[in-house]
């Protein structure tokens, strides 16, 4: 008999012990694959937008602890935009703001002409005039409000007429609102501010170029301000710090329970087989081979706890994607890397489950163990 079937064997034993062993690491997996998933996908969704915009740096306040960067004056917009090496700079004012009935929609205040509209594609309408009360919806914006050109929006405290639909590259802005710069700032009294300054770089565009140029926004600006190159601004958002923060903190709390769960299961596994293992010590069974039986019978249970954690974390994150809070908001990252690492989650915590119960069935005498019915 092999050692795999020996494995099967035993844990088909107590068939519905197995499965409530592997079910509990499928659940702490599964939700590991949710928020792993989202939180790449958010990550993505930031670069995705920056690289759809062309944008080679981004400047913004570092004493913000918010999802959104704080306020500031516009000027320095202008003052980045004087600097060698610099194509064009265009502040930007950016806030989560009430939009009718929808959930909080992100909304957009550009300059009209700047070179943040080129990305996008007009499909219905046309974009709005410099003063103009009016706004353009992304896609599905004008699908969640229910909202065509012409219709009234009322945002905050203000209502605005829809001039265009457009779509975009990057699926968070299919979901925002835009509507010029001026008019942003009048409607949440932030008169001549911005809270971002997307910079375009001229010439040559690799790292060294790049630093020279953040280290001369910097000693332009002066203390206060942090500039990030585009494929890392997202480092700087504290609502992802602390998403991935959440989720570390439940790959490690899953990974605890998977283990005390898998450990139990097979300590319990091993008390009950003590007479069948005194029996194999005494026919010849090296105790490397016990060990490596009960360390297998760890690994299937958590490899197959996993496996189901998989499928149920990648149908959660489907679920909740089609929420409308969440609906097209960003995508859900699930490749290979991060499959690969939940996958050698789920091998760490059975061989970690498994070596206290395998060293305890290895350690036995034959004539003690033989004594245990």
């Amino acid at each position: 008999m092999s050692m795999l079937s020996i494995v099967l064997r035993n844990l088909t034993r107590r068939p519905i012990r197995s499965l409530l062993t592997s079910l509990g690491v499928a659940i702490g997996i599964g939700a590991v694959v949710s928020l792993t998933s989202l939180t790449w996908g958010f990550e993505r969704s930031w670069e995705a937008v920056n690289r759809a915009r062309g944008i080679d740096l981004l400047v913004v306040r570092s004493s913000s602890r918010s999802p959104l960067p704080s306020a500031f004056a516009g000027s320095a917009a202008a003052t980045v935009a004087a600097l060698d090496g610099v194509e064009a700079a265009e502040g930007v004012l950016n806030d989560m703001m009430s939009v009718e009935n929808a959930p909080a929609l992100l909304v957009h205040g550009w300059r009209p002409g700047s070179f943040l509209w080129h990305h996008l594609r007009v499909m219905h309408g046309r974009w709005p005039g410099e003063t103009e009360q009016a706004v353009v919806l992304g896609v599905i914006a004008a699908d969640t409000l229910g909202k065509a050109v012409g219709d009234t929006v009322q945002i905050d405290t203000e209502a605005f007429r829809v001039c265009g639909v457009f779509t975009s590259s990057a699926v968070s802005e299919r979901t925002a609102v835009i509507m010029p710069l001026e008019r942003l700032q009048s409607l949440t009294s932030r008169e001549g501010m911005v809270n971002l300054v997307n910079v375009r770089m001229s010439g040559v565009v690799d790292a060294p170029a790049i630093e020279r140029l953040r280290q001369a926004i910097l000693a332009r600006l002066g203390a206060g301000f942090r500039v990030y190159d585009a494929s890392e601004a997202a480092q700087g958002n504290i609502g992802l710090q602390l998403a991935k923060a959440v989720s570390f903190g439940t790959s490690v709390i899953a990974a605890a329970v998977g283990v005390v769960g898998v450990m139990n299961a097979v300590l319990m596994s091993v008390f009950e087989r003590l007479h069948e293992i005194g029996i194999l010590l005494a026919i010849g069974w090296r105790r490397r081979r016990i060990v490596q039986m009960i360390l297998l019978e760890s690994l299937c249970l958590s490899s197959l706890g996993g496996a189901v954690g998989i499928v149920i974390g990648l149908a959660g994150v489907r679920l909740l994607l089609m929420t409308p809070v969440l609906r097209g908001q960003i995508d859900a990252e699930a490749g290979p890397v991060m499959l690969a690492s939940v996958l050698s989650i789920t091998l760490v915590v059975g061989a970690v489950g498994g070596l206290y119960p395998a060293w305890l069935g290895a350690r036995m005498m034959p004539t003690e163990a033989l004594r245990h019915d």
